[in-house]
């Protein structure tokens, strides 16, 4: 009983419901939960929130039955602190303000109260006192400065006050609010330190924008879409601790992930369109990138990567998309001139399908050919989505994976060779797939 009555001394001094939950997704869309337990002494209590967007409802709770409520624009007076990076700068942001001055005389220290009335470009200060007497100190005396609460650094800020009326017969009981907001994207990065040539150890931080108020207790939900846009993954952190007015930094994983260092190339699907029936060719350049396998629990973000060697010191900084557990994620390192890609598709026949509801079936070749003339071996991830269905006994070693997607009544493909090139290697890949046209083409 009376840990229940110091939370209602508490809620009398502070009627602010402080965040609880946020749901944020990386598009910067937040879903937020307020709540506290509050006194219910009578039957109709006000309670307060801060933010410009007013909540949407009143979560039920179980241990009482709402009567009825209404919202009310409200404001805040909060205290917003001031960053200075030099003395001088500090001094000039507090013009007008109340504060203690301990300055050196001789040996020792002494300390001043007053107001600041004006600073000189050397940064001396004219300080009136309570006496209204005026007293000049010059910059090169001052050692420290202690300001008076609640003078600067306030502002007003918009709220809401929440009165609602409930059926209970309890001393206090928990009131939630919820709402929707917009705020800054979440963002994550990464740190990835080689440890061997084959071991990486991975640190991943979340970083959130700043918030207006001190969060003992916050529950985020972070939710993030795949780099198809099909999948969007989670992330709970519970119980976080949140500063105002500061980025915070949040822990996310520390894992030690097996990696490859090879050469990625990301080809286009080249048919351009179905009516009228269109291909096109293709050519370009191979990338460096580290492969990294996902053997956690718990998919990685995408975010920024920072690489380190074994020492520490830095080798590059890239991106690394949305990684699922048991999935590959590909970090690029940079342009690699050395090792040309060219992919050419062309029509080899065109047959009537069986269905007059659909136009002609065309059975597509394509040819890709890779050149290193690079003096290292090279290792070598391709990829390259198709519209149609792949033929797989004239796929050779490729691998072909279904996508989510369609295009027109065609499905959609994924093929993937994986192949190792010696120095001045030439190799040439053959692929062929069949597409359906619309009706109406011939």
């Amino acid at each position: 009983m009376a840990k229940l009555w110091v939370c209602l001394g508490l809620m009398w001094a502070q009627p602010l419901l402080p965040l609880s939950r946020l749901v944020y997704y990386s598009t910067g869309k937040v879903y937020w939960v307020r709540e506290a337990v509050v006194p219910m002494l009578r039957s109709q209590v006000s309670v307060r929130i801060i933010g410009r967007s007013q909540p949407l409802f009143i979560l039920p709770q179980p241990e009482y039955r709402l009567k009825r409520w209404f919202f009310s624009p409200d404001t805040f007076l909060i205290d917003v602190p001031q960053s200075s990076e030099t003395m001088k700068e500090f001094l000039r942001t507090h013009i007008g303000s109340g504060v203690w001055i301990s300055y050196a005389v001789g040996n020792e220290w002494e300390e001043v109260q007053g107001v600041i009335e004006r600073i000189s470009e050397k940064g001396d200060v004219l300080l009136r006192r309570p006496t209204q007497e005026l007293l000049w100190l010059p910059a090169k005396v001052i050692r420290a400065i202690r300001t008076e609460a609640n003078t600067r650094g306030r502002t007003f800020m918009p709220g809401w006050r929440i009165t609602l009326e409930a059926d209970t017969p309890l001393p206090a009981a928990r009131i939630a609010v919820a709402g929707w907001d917009s705020m800054s994207p979440w963002r994550a990065s990464h740190i990835l330190q080689l440890v061997s040539p084959t071991r990486a150890s991975l640190t991943t931080q979340i970083h959130l924008p700043r918030l207006l108020e001190d969060v003992p207790q916050l529950e985020v939900f972070l939710l993030q879409s795949g780099a198809d846009s099909t999948r969007t993954y989670t992330w709970h952190l519970p119980m976080q601790k949140v500063l105002a007015h500061h980025q915070n930094h949040l822990f996310l994983l520390k894992a030690e992930l097996p990696y490859t260092d090879l050469y990625r190339a990301s080809l286009p699907d080249l048919v351009e369109s179905l009516d009228p029936f269109a291909l096109s060719s293709w050519r370009g350049f191979a990338e460096r990138s580290l492969q990294l396998l996902n053997v956690g629990q718990i998919a990685i973000p995408a975010g920024s990567v920072h690489i380190l060697d074994e020492q520490g010191l830095p080798i590059a900084q890239s991106q690394l998309s949305v990684t699922p557990p048991a999935g590959t994620g590909y970090i690029p390192l940079s342009d690699m001139a050395g090792i040309e890609l060219r992919l050419q598709e062309q029509e080899s026949r065109r047959e009537r399908s069986r269905d007059p509801a659909l136009g002609p079936k065309v059975n597509i070749v394509g040819s890709l050919r890779i050149q290193n003339s690079t003096s290292r071996d090279a290792r070598l991830v391709i990829q390259k989505p198709i519209t149609g269905q792949p033929v797989l006994e004239r796929l050779g070693f490729a691998r072909a994976t279904p996508l989510p997607e369609r295009r027109g009544p065609n499905p959609r493909f994924l093929l993937q060779w994986e192949l190792l090139l010696r120095p001045g290697a030439i190799e040439t890949l053959d692929y062929s797939y069949d597409l359906l046209l619309p009706a109406a083409s011939k």
